[in-house]
């Protein structure tokens, strides 16, 4: 009786696994039927548009359904036949050697010229395989693509097939449902300001004046503004000023949402005319002050530096800023947040540097101090427990938009160059959250996992 072995199932099984794992990234595979080293091709498509620009990849592959040397749960080696290196290596297009497991549907690869450029690594024909960053499946789209063109000429590049939330800036907003709007003799803020003063009450910098009327969110009688109007109060719904057609009806509103965050956040906050933002306010003894962040660590807001040559002076104070704008679509307002930063010479003077240091953190920020940083506005501003004092606001704010997406970025692979191969004992990646517990070093705020 004709038997098929074990050995030539398994083998079969590994390219079919290939054959489908390529296929789910949007490329096409070409078995070949006859072969002397390599088992197949992977031409490049666009899957967007199904174009085809004659660039390949071969591929050899090796299944096993037992453990391949050395295998644990971060990586293995396989050693490769002289011979096979030789035919390998004098290919004109990129090589992988992919190893699989088709029982379990995994599978991991190595681009081989790369590797095999090593002497070391020529002479012992060992290949090491990490299974965290060498994973061949849809995420590799990127990376492949990268290998067999890399200066872009075939293709864009293909976004991997895997499920993201996408957080935004964008901090949700509900906003009261009237607008009081009552006559005044007073023409400029100042003098509003003063009789707010002069009054003794808390002061309220949610309110604009316009065509001798002064607009506030609460009945300006009920508040330290009562002094500065005259007559009687009348209301206005915000939902006709955000629909309405004339767009100096929405620059009112906007404007009014504008200084009402900057009432909302005044406890804690300054406003800088100059610059247009909001910053955490200089502690009285001028020591560092911190809040609770979205992920429950306490996040610096206010921290005087030091002088490098005497530790008893203060070279300048670093200060958590906000810049916003208010959105509305699809029938919800929404606060565009975008984090910053303010310095000063002593806590209230702008620093003479203020340009030079504002420059070299941006230099020095990335994507997760950006992150952490807006979840933390948005936390405070949200008014989460344990944060600070509960406070009353003029606005009620809930919390960051999410998006969910089918697309995105494998994060390991966009750090990793796909012609190298990282060396054993890497850093451990959670390391990077020691590295940014304090938004005054060069990464702000922790990267979670």
């Amino acid at each position: 009786m004709k038997k098929i072995d074990a050995s030539a199932h398994i083998g079969d099984s590994g390219i079919a696994l290939i054959h489908t794992l390529v296929n789910k990234m949007g490329f096409a595979w070409h078995e070949r039927k006859l072969d002397a080293g390599i088992d197949g091709e992977i031409e490049l498509r666009n899957p967007a548009t199904g174009e085809v620009a004659n660039r390949i990849i071969l591929v050899q592959s090796k299944a096993s359904e037992r453990p391949f040397p050395g295998e644990n749960d971060r990586g293995f080696h396989y050693l490769c036949k002289d011979a096979d290196v030789d035919y390998w290596i004098g290919a004109e297009v990129p090589v992988l050697l992919v190893c699989s497991h088709p029982n379990t549907g995994e599978a991991w690869w190595m681009h081989v010229q790369a590797w095999f450029t090593d002497p070391a690594h020529r002479a012992s024909g060992r290949i090491d395989f990490d299974k965290n960053t060498q994973r061949f499946d849809a995420t590799a789209a990127s990376r492949l693509l990268n290998l067999a063109d890399p200066h872009g000429q075939a293709h864009t590049t293909v976004a991997a097939f895997k499920t993201e939330t996408l957080t935004s800036n964008l901090l949700t907003i509900g906003v009261p449902d009237l607008v009081y709007r009552t006559p005044t003799h007073l023409r400029d803020s100042r003098d509003v300001y003063q009789r707010q003063r002069a009054t003794g009450g808390d002061l309220r910098y949610d309110f604009m004046l316009r065509d001798s009327h002064l607009y506030t969110w609460l009945p300006p009688q009920a508040t330290a503004l009562t002094d500065g109007v005259d007559g009687d109060t009348d209301a206005l719904s915000t939902r006709d000023l955000t629909a309405s057609t004339d767009p100096s009806q929405r620059r009112l509103l906007v404007q009014l949402l504008n200084y009402a965050l900057r009432h909302d956040v005044s406890a804690d906050c300054d406003w800088h005319q100059g610059r247009k933002i909001t910053y955490f306010r200089a502690t009285e003894d001028l020591q560092p002050r911190s809040i609770r962040g979205a992920s429950g660590r306490a996040r610096l807001v206010f921290n005087p530096k030091p002088k490098k040559s005497n530790p008893d002076q203060i070279s300048y104070c670093q200060h958590a800023a906000l810049e916003w704008q208010f959105l509305h679509t699809d029938g919800q307002w929404y606060c565009a947040l975008v984090p910053t930063y303010h310095y000063t010479r002593d806590g209230y003077r702008d620093s003479l540097f203020l340009s030079d240091l504002l420059a070299g953190i941006k230099r020095l920020d990335r994507n997760p101090a950006v992150y952490h940083q807006t979840r933390m506005w948005a936390t405070y501003l949200h008014g989460e427990d344990d944060v600070l004092d509960p406070r009353e606001t003029v606005l009620d704010y809930g919390h960051l938009a999410t998006f969910d997406a089918d697309r995105g970025i494998d994060d390991t692979a966009w750090l990793t160059d796909p012609r190298t191969h990282a060396a054993d004992g890497d850093d451990d990646p959670d390391s990077a959250d020691d590295a940014s517990a304090g938004f005054d070093e060069p990464t702000l705020f922790e990267v979670e996992a």
